[in-house]
């Protein structure tokens, strides 16, 4: 996987990878509830919680790489997860509450609200499946 395929620059005040370009989410994330919802009504299937920024450009690639994959959509469709999505730097008070800070990019499982697995950073489609079959044998 080349690493960094989204057009981005870097930020010397911050230090930052800054995203020059925004990929959209699939819509089995971007169409799900928010993670304090998510948690409320997920019974007794995991939550699933990307953390993620528009200005950050490892998260854009992630979604890109990863969260667009055919393979990783279907299997979020599947219904044994609550996917859901955290713009940190919109939904600050959401992180803190629910994912335990605005780490990005971040991808959290939750059960009865509480983190069970955490995967850190951006991945391939490959490690995100993996992780996420991980996860559902938990």
């Amino acid at each position: 996987m080349d690493r960094l395929t989204v057009e981005h620059a870097h930020d010397g005040e911050t230090g930052f990878i800054v995203a020059k370009e925004t990929i959209a989410l699939p819509p089995v994330i971007a169409d799900g509830p928010r993670v304090d919802e998510a948690v409320r009504t997920a019974g007794d299937r995991t939550v699933i919680a990307f953390a993620t920024a528009d200005r950050c450009a490892p998260c854009q690639q992630y979604k890109k790489d990863a969260m667009n994959n055919p393979a990783v959509i279907e299997r979020l469709r599947g219904g044994e997860f609550v996917v859901t999505h955290v713009e940190v730097d919109r939904e600050r008070t959401l992180a803190d509450a629910y994912l335990g800070g605005a780490a990005i990019p971040m991808t959290y499982a939750l059960r009865d609200g509480e983190r069970v697995a955490v995967l850190r950073g951006q991945r391939s489609a490959d490690e995100l499946m993996a992780w996420l079959a991980e996860v559902a044998a938990m």
